[in-house]
């Protein structure tokens, strides 16, 4: 079974060129640990609403390149979906 762990990326800042978004970033999120480049964006709602291109700027103040997916810009806190596996071995 597979456990669904949502991590908040942080809010909506402003539109760049060609169409992209730039969040503000959670500076509680270490974004070296993990990677975060190409995963889904969700809303509070639960739509997805963009895809993540890159991260930017220092550990402190981090910004985030977003390719969206939906033609309305999106509203309060936005998360990454990520799916865990169960670790283990066979059962006797």
């Amino acid at each position: 079974m597979t456990k669904i762990r949502l991590v908040e990326i942080g809010e909506f800042y402003k539109d760049t060129l060609n169409n992209k978004w730039l969040l503000k970033g959670n500076p509680k999120v270490d974004f070296s640990s993990q990677e975060y480049t190409g995963k889904v964006l969700i809303d509070e709602k639960g739509n997805r609403v963009g895809k993540i291109l890159d991260v930017i700027g220092n550990v402190n103040e981090p910004y985030v390149l977003v390719m969206p997916i939906s033609n309305s810009k999106p509203e309060g806190k936005l998360y990454v979906e990520f799916k865990e596996k169960r670790k283990g071995g066979r059962r006797k």
